[in-house]
């Protein structure tokens, strides 16, 4: 069975004029790398992008998350 993976939040922002809101979060892979997801949130769409940053001596995180 496949582990869930722990992602971080490490960017949120909402802009009250178009009413879209960003998320940024990052999943560590120790060994591997990183996955960086971003979701986009607008009134009528939700789009999602993910990203691996490869690195072999991925260790801690890539990014310093933010409080929740």
């Amino acid at each position: 069975m496949a582990k869930a993976l722990d992602y971080e939040l490490i960017e949120d922002s909402f802009d009250d004029t178009t009413h879209i809101r960003t998320m940024t979060e990052q999943a560590p892979l120790p060994g591997m790398g990183w996955l960086i997801r971003t979701t986009l949130y607008s009134p009528r769409h939700i789009t999602s992008s993910v990203t691996f940053v490869p690195n072999k001596k991925a260790k801690g995180k890539l990014f310093k998350p933010i409080a929740p």
